[in-house]
């Protein structure tokens, strides 16, 4: 089988922090999304448009 697609959340280093809480809203017709995630006593959040920049920027906050 070909690479099947896998949500963000369950890609490294993401899928070590549990998943609290991701909205999906509309501002002004753009898909936005906001995303918690907690590890070890520590919680990362991130908002805006519902695209790879905003996986980036949870990655980067996971790998702190």
């Amino acid at each position: 089988m070909g690479d099947a697609w896998r949500p963000p959340w369950k890609m490294k280093p993401l899928d070590e922090w549990n998943l609290v809480g991701m909205n999906h809203y509309h501002i002004d017709g753009e898909q936005r999304l906001f995303v918690a995630m907690t590890k070890d006593g520590r919680c990362i959040t991130e908002e805006g448009a519902d695209d790879m920049f905003l996986w980036n920027r949870l990655w980067r906050k996971a790998t702190e």
